[in-house]
Order: structure tokens, then sequence, then C-alpha cells
């Protein structure tokens, strides 16, 4: 990510002086935060009875049930459907099959190349049907990224209408980090307008540091369930309804399709890896053949929702969401001595913050806006509770305004700053540096740009539904770069993520602090948060922006 001479905080303090006539009133107390709640939270959602909490498991439910509780217990009213606290959600679940999975690649003579599943390529289920099939020429297609703001289109010259396309994973190094995450989230949507069938992501030395494909492979993961919400007529919710088959293919193994192509491999991943990323499609002279068999079927998984109203008579039908999700992976067959991922900072962590928030803002002063708790399902299915809230609210259309999400906060070490993504983008920026000057606590940028997180978690559902929004998480200085590193390697979709990992409780009480004490400032404001002027995501989702 570039920066300019000035720095993050350069930047943050000439938008926060632009904004100083909007600038939220001083915060007045709110009570003290609770550690020993904190760690209450985590102890049960993290323990072996709810079985890793996966969305549509009876381990979720207890979970959800637990939250439900909570809320109740604080004197939140319920603000979910049919004045409970669950917005039920009606999911198709695929489960892909121990056999019927196909990957053939032939060349123009009909000669077959040599690929082996499991070892240089992964077949993954699909949720469009029990047995789907994708044939087709390949096409190459770069990155696969369009995006206009860039004059780039990585489709332009190629015909994809029933072909299959052929992509790099990830996104291209020197984009704006956000922004760059953002064109990675309609890599297969653009291929699926395009007329493609199938798409074959290929593994880079960039994504393989991300995530690995042999990793993909030892952990189970593609025999984990998916999930996609049902619209109204019963089909699975998708922006990219024509893929109907996909796979990855390793580092290594993608050598053989660019045989006598304009380019080699060799090539192709080192324009890949350098700045800008500026790699050209061409038809390569491949036929590739994807089958999957899946079982499919339906369940059920709820969001969990409390608020509390606002006391101003004109801004109380205003609402500042605070979310966190309440799902993780469950059980992962495939790994031998302990089969159940806890999650316990992945999120029972940013479920016990919002929690706590909630506790002190009950008991805190007078909110003039209303401020409503989201304890959301299957974001590790693709952020699918917060899209289905978001597409589908359970208060008025068009009366959320803000929201502050959480998503794995590392509660291992004293914190001392805090990575707000999107802080720039919107007026929030002013409630979230009051809130952490109060405490002490510096604002810095995103460290970890190839990882995409801006797009990973729940907030930027609500971005796509033009509601400015941020995420927040412990920085990096004072030993978060080294806490980040190891959590990363060690524990993260691991069984491991436990309660024996030295959590420091203290350093959630402070967490749950910083969150409470921005959704204080912005239900106070006078002026409602708003996208700064011409910004990306508000000219992207139409978002209300600064005049």
């Amino acid at each position: 990510m570039k920066h300019t001479s000035m720095g993050f905080g350069g930047i943050l303090a000439l938008m926060l002086a632009a904004c100083a006539p909007d600038a939220p009133p001083p915060i007045t107390a709110l009570p003290a935060p609770d550690a020993a709640s904190i760690e209450a939270h985590i102890a049960y959602l993290a323990s072996d009875d709810l079985e890793g909490r996966e969305a549509g498991t009876p381990g979720y439910d207890l979970a959800a049930d637990y939250v439900a509780a909570e809320f109740k217990e604080m004197g939140l009213p319920p603000a979910g459907t049919d004045g409970t606290y669950f917005q039920p959600i009606s999911f198709v679940r695929s489960v892909r099959g121990t056999d019927g999975r196909k990957f053939e690649v032939k060349d123009a003579d009909g000669k077959s190349l040599p690929f082996t599943e499991n070892v240089n390529v992964a077949i993954n289920g699909s949720l469009r049907g029990a047995e789907t099939a994708a044939e087709g020429q390949a096409v190459f297609v770069g990155f696969g990224i369009v995006a206009p703001d860039l004059g780039r289109d990585d489709y332009a010259g190629l015909d994809l209408n029933g072909k299959v396309a052929v992509m790099l994973s990830g996104t291209p190094k020197g984009l704006q980090t956000e922004e760059r995450a953002f064109y990675g989230t309609r890599k297969f949507k653009n291929a699926s307008d395009r007329g493609a069938v199938g798409v074959v992501s290929l593994e880079t030395p960039t994504s393989r540091g991300v995530y690995p494909f042999q990793r993909l492979i030892a952990e189970g993961r593609l025999d984990g369930a998916n999930l996609a919400w049902t619209q109204a007529d019963g089909s699975p919710y998708s922006i990219a309804p024509n893929i109907v088959a996909t796979a990855t293919v390793s580092l290594e193994g993608a050598a053989p399709l660019f045989a006598g192509t304009p380019k080699s491999w060799e090539e192709i991943v080192a324009e890949a890896e350098a700045e800008g990323g500026a790699v050209t499609g061409f038809d390569l002279p491949l036929t590739i053949s994807i089958a999957q068999r899946s079982t499919l079927d339906s369940v059920q998984s709820a969001n969990v929702i409390g608020m509390i109203e606002g006391t101003d008579p004109e801004l109380k039908d205003e609402v500042i969401v605070l979310s966190a999700h309440l799902d993780h992976i469950g059980v992962l067959k495939t790994i031998e001595e302990d089969t159940i991922n806890n999650g316990a900072l992945d999120i029972a962590s940013g479920i016990a913050t919002m929690l706590e928030a909630a506790r002190m803002l009950k008991n805190g002063p007078p909110l003039r806006r209303t401020v409503l708790f989201a304890a959301v399902t299957a974001e590790e299915k693709g952020l699918l509770g917060a899209q289905y809230f978001a597409n589908n609210p359970t208060v008025p259309a068009g009366s959320i305004v803000a929201n502050v999400n959480l998503d794995m906060p590392i509660l291992t070490y004293d914190f001392t700053d805090v990575i707000v993504f999107g802080a720039t983008r919107s007026t929030i920026a002013v409630a979230v540096e009051a809130a952490a000057k109060e405490m002490g606590i510096a604002l810095s940028p995103d460290p970890v740009p190839d990882q995409g997180l801006f797009t990973r978690s729940d907030h930027f559902r609500f971005v796509e539904a033009g509601i400015p929004s941020v995420y927040l998480d412990p920085g990096f200085q004072n030993g978060g770069d080294t806490a980040f590193a190891e959590h990363m390697a060690k524990n993260y979709h691991r069984p491991t993520d436990d309660m024996s990992n030295n959590l420091n409780f203290d350093a959630g009480a402070r967490f749950a602090d910083l969150n409470a004490r921005i959704a204080l400032a912005l239900a106070n404001q006078d002026v409602r948060p708003l996208w700064k002027k011409d910004d990306f995501f508000a000219r992207q989702f139409n978002g209300p922006m600064e005049p």
C-alpha cells in the first residue's frame, strides 16, 4: 500500500480538521469495562460443548441462545423478527461428495495434461446443484480484475461465453489496499457476467503466503459445508450464477497449462508479483472439464439482535449497528487429535467485546440514536448472515446510518494502537479518533494489504448496502505484529484457537471500552455519519456522501 509523505496520521489530522464543525460532543463517562465478563463469555463460547459453533449446527444454536440470554439479562429489547432476538435465515447447504469429481485438461491434440486431485489440483463442491459440470475452451484472464477507475479490464478482447476462465488467485499489488480487496470480491462475478461456466484459480507466491494450497488440502476445508441463503424463489443467492464448477491449481501444477503459450508460467508469475500486476490474458490451446458431486439440503441459522432505543425524538430513527460474527468452522474430521475448532479468538473474543460494550452502553449516558447489536451467523461461509441482514434489515429500510464491526481481535497482548479499516473513508473517523484519543490509543494503517481484510469481514456487507462502515482490530505496535503472526501461523482456523493461549482479558476489556466509546460518540453527534465526498465505495454503492 502506498502512502503520501504526510503519513496516515497526517491524513487523519487534515480530515478531522475539515470535519471539526461536526465533531462529536465530549465523551461522557461510561461504566468501567469488566475483564471477568470478557473471560466468562469467551470461556463458554469457545468450550467444547459448542463444537466450534458452525452455522446450521446445534452448537451454533447454543451460542445463539447464550447471546440472546445475555441481551435479555442486560435489559436490551429484542430487535430480531416477530418480537424475538432472532432473525432466522434459511440456507441451502452443500457438502462435497466423496466421489464424482473430475478435472481434466486436454491440449489441441487431445492429449491429457498431468493433474492429480489433492496433489496439484483441488475440486470444489457446488451450491448450484447436486451434480454439476463445466467444460469449455480455457481462457487465461490474468487476475480477472475489472477496475474502470483504473482503466483496467483484464477481460478486454477476450471471449468467455461458454468457456472456462483460468485466473490468478488474489489481486494485483500496488492498488489502494481497500479498493484492491474490493476488486478481489468481484472476480467470479466478472467471469460469470461474461458468460464463463467454470473458473480455475491458480495459486501464486502471494496467495500461498496468505493461505497455501497444501493447507487447503491438509486441513480438509474443502469437505466442510458451504452455505447460501435462499431467495424468495428458493434458489441460492449468488452474484456469479453462471459459474457451476470451480477448481484450484497449485503454484507448481500450473506450469503445464502454459506450455507453448505466448508467455511461460514463470514469466506470468514474475509479472503477477510485480507492482501493478500487469498480466495480459490470452486464449489457451486447452479444453478444461470440471465436474463435482455434492449433497444438498436445507438448514436454518439465526442472527441474534438486541438494541438500545435512542432518546432523541428526531435522531432515534437513525440506527448505529455494532456487529461481530458468532459462528466458527465447527469440527474438522481430518484432524486426528483434537477435532473441535473452538474459535476463542475467531471470534468468541469479538462477541465478548460486543456484549461488554452493550452492557456499558445500556448502563451509561442516554443515546440519542438507536444502537443495535448484531451477532451474525455464517461469516465463515462468506459473510452470509451480515449479507442477509443488510438486504433484509429488521429495522426500517434506510434507517441504518453506520456500522462498526469486530472480527478476530487478537487479545493476547497489551495493545497500544488499533487498525481501523475504512477509517479515512467516512466521518465515522471523527468518532473513532475522539474515542482513541480519550484512551491514549494510536491509529495505524492496514499492515497486511495482501490479506484483503477489508472485504473479508461482515462490515463489508454493510458497505455493499451503501452504509458507512469500519472494522476494528488491535494494532501491530507493542508486540502486536508478533501476536498476529503467531496466531495466523499456529492457531487460525485450527483446534488450537482455544482458551490455552494466554488470553489477555484486560486487553479485551480495554477493546470493549474503545468500542463502547465509539458507539456513544456516533449515537450522540449532531450529524449522521457520511461517506467522504467522491469516496470510491460511496460511488460503487450509491452511499450518502458529504456535500
